[in-house]
């Protein structure tokens, strides 16, 4: 795998296997994990140097994370030139993988 697309540090063995399962994009989760341990929030580029990829790739997930209500960020409609700060919405989050497995198990 392109070393832009996945974690620097290996995933633990059940999350690398709901990866491969779920087709889920490692970096994608390795952001999601990492607001989760930070609640206070963190800059889109404090993200990309902890997982040592590109910050156009942590940028565009937080963006497309952001559209769908699991990412906040205090940046209103002005991004240019702040310090925007994004926090993981952990229930919107849970709503999102309750939903998931209630598809999943046919309900």
């Amino acid at each position: 795998m392109p070393r832009y697309a996945s974690p620097e540090e290996p995933l633990p063995p059940s999350a690398e296997r709901a990866t491969v399962v779920f087709g889920a994009n490692p970096l994608r989760g390795a952001i999601i994990r990492l607001l989760a341990l930070n609640p206070e929030g963190m800059t889109s580029g404090a993200i990309q140097r902890e997982l040592n990829t590109t910050y156009q790739t942590v940028f565009r997930h937080l963006q497309e994370m952001e559209s769908t209500g699991i990412v906040t960020s205090d940046a209103g409609e002005k991004r240019q030139g702040q310090r925007v700060i994004y926090v993981l919405d952990s229930s919107a989050l849970r709503a999102a993988l309750h939903g998931y497995e209630a598809y999943l198990l046919g309900g």
